[in-house]
């Protein structure tokens, strides 16, 4: 049997924490699945923890992403809205004889 590698390791335990939450008896222990991948208990949980510190910092990352650019889409929009106004005003004042250094 070949070494596991670090995800099957992280996968296996997961499997394991699982299965002992549901009151399932697994076959392999967690000491012995990090033995088989040539690592400490300690190891195999750091990586996990680590893996799952991860997965939150990129949940966090989208949602950031996301409601930035929700804002970024109300800006343009905006954006949009005073270039409009603005035209109207230059028009405007054209219309009226107002020159625009005389504001």
């Amino acid at each position: 049997m070949g070494k596991l590698t670090p995800e099957e390791i992280k996968t296996l335990i997961k499997a394991s924490q699982i299965a002992r939450e549901r009151g399932m008896k697994l076959g392999v222990s967690v000491k012995e699945i990090c033995e088989q991948g040539g690592i400490s208990r300690k190891t195999g949980y750091q990586w996990l923890k680590e893996e799952d510190v991860s997965k939150a910092k990129k949940e966090a990352d989208f949602e950031e992403f996301v409601h930035r650019e929700v804002d970024h889409q109300k800006l343009l929009k905006e954006n949009t809205k005073l270039k409009f106004e603005n035209e109207g005003l230059h028009i405007a004042m054209e219309i009226h004889g107002v020159k625009k250094n005389s504001i």
